[in-house]
């Protein structure tokens, strides 16, 4: 009989241990939202934490009574588990409990370092209590562990490195985190704020990469652009690229074609496609126009003065036949962008040079100096070089 009872108890000790393996096997393999969880291990502490982290977000931060008491239940079971902390640090903050709420989180955060939530709770708090320091720690984090909330994240810091009681919390922030601050600037070049200031709030690293492809220095030259602070512009471009000084006070960038490095729109852009092809080669212009097509093959944006100028080039390359064409224009870039020259290059079969005179009036703060190929009623290409362009105030000297 002994030995019966012994067995039969062992017997139940197998299941029941079984049992909870399989059980165990269950909670780690089904998600939280599976409904079999709810029969197989309903007071799970780990099932119930991630029910109500989801019900936490999806309800705005509004939990049934019921649900409040199973996460203090499962944080009783399971001490350790963050989102315990989370859940019951933001019911605090609900209840009217802020330096309570405030202790619990940062409880949380300890316990686990990568739950986005807890910082995103504590960011707002550190904002309403001024605590800045620590916010823009949080944001540091939370930009990290959060995202698709990148842009908002990078659109608030922007907002307090203006802020003269936040602004060195966030300088200080930014100096440890380079994609963060690149982002911050990359939002401030987009606003209204004045370049001085983005100048002042880049770190030496960010000033050094600004001109990158991607980086904020476009972006801001290009919102300059779109304002029409056209010699701002210009001077953010000439600092952002580190302009040699031979070259700033140059009225056309790179007129050697030396492929020197700087971006668009005050260096050249060349176009290559059906229209035909602009490559710099060797100090030339090597300019292969197909004559079908009537565009620009080569682009620069100019900040001249009112006055008086002279353009002189020199052109290579076989005779150019009648039909298609190739001219250099100057138009201005605002009001009714009337053109003020229009001067063929053609190829004589030998060097030829070029110039031509035009007047720069009021009210043009900028001007588009564009080669334009014109296409003919019967298509021909047209092979050149151009090199030696050379724009001056009428009257100057070398």
């Amino acid at each position: 009989m002994r030995g019966l009872v012994s067995a039969l108890v062992l017997a139940v000790l197998g299941i029941a241990i079984a049992w909870a393996c399989v059980r165990s096997a269950v909670v780690n393999v089904l998600p939280a939202s599976a409904p079999a969880l709810a029969t197989l291990a309903p007071h799970d502490p780990d099932t119930l934490l991630s029910r109500a982290t989801v019900a936490l977000v999806k309800q705005r931060g509004i939990l049934a009574p019921e649900t409040l008491a199973a996460v203090r239940r499962a944080a009783q079971e399971a001490p350790l588990e963050a989102r315990a902390f989370v859940i019951l640090g933001h019911q605090q903050l609900l209840d009217g409990e802020p330096q309570r709420a405030v202790k619990t989180l940062e409880a949380g955060q300890r316990l686990d370092p990568r739950e986005p939530l807890v910082h995103l709770l504590l960011l707002d708090r550190y904002l309403r209590t001024g605590r800045y320091a620590d916010a823009a720690a949080q944001f540091a984090i939370a930009s990290r562990l959060v995202g698709p909330a990148q842009d908002a994240i990078a659109t608030a810091l922007a907002q307090m490195s203006l802020d003269p009681d936040t602004g060195v919390a966030v300088r200080r922030t930014l100096r440890t985190d380079p994609v963060l601050e690149r982002a911050v600037l990359t939002t401030l070049a987009k606003s209204q704020t004045a370049p001085a200031t983005i100048f002042a709030l880049a770190s030496p690293a960010a000033r050094n990469e600004a001109g990158n492809d991607g980086s904020w220095g476009p972006v801001l030259v290009n919102r300059l652009v779109e304002g029409q602070h056209f010699a701002a512009a210009r001077s953010v471009w000439q600092t952002i690229y580190r302009v040699p000084a031979a070259q700033l006070n140059s009225l056309i960038f790179d007129p050697g074609f030396k492929e020197l490095p700087a971006s668009a729109p005050f260096n050249w852009t060349l176009i290559a496609g059906s229209l035909g092809a602009a490559d710099m080669r060797d100090g030339t212009l090597s300019i292969n126009y197909y004559g079908r097509e009537t565009g620009d093959l080569a682009s620069q944006l100019l900040v001249l003065s009112p006055g008086a100028y002279r353009l002189a080039f020199t052109v290579e390359g076989s005779k150019t036949g009648t039909g298609p064409s190739l001219a250099w224009t100057v138009k201005c870039v605002t009001g009714s962008k009337p053109e003020l020259l229009n001067v063929a290059a053609t190829a004589t079969g030998k060097p030829n040079r070029i110039a031509a005179a035009f007047t720069v009036p009021s009210g043009c703060p900028a001007q588009q100096l564009t080669l334009t190929g014109n296409g003919g009623e019967f298509p021909a290409a047209i092979t050149l070089t151009l090199r030696d362009i050379d724009l001056r105030a009428a009257g100057a000297t070398r």
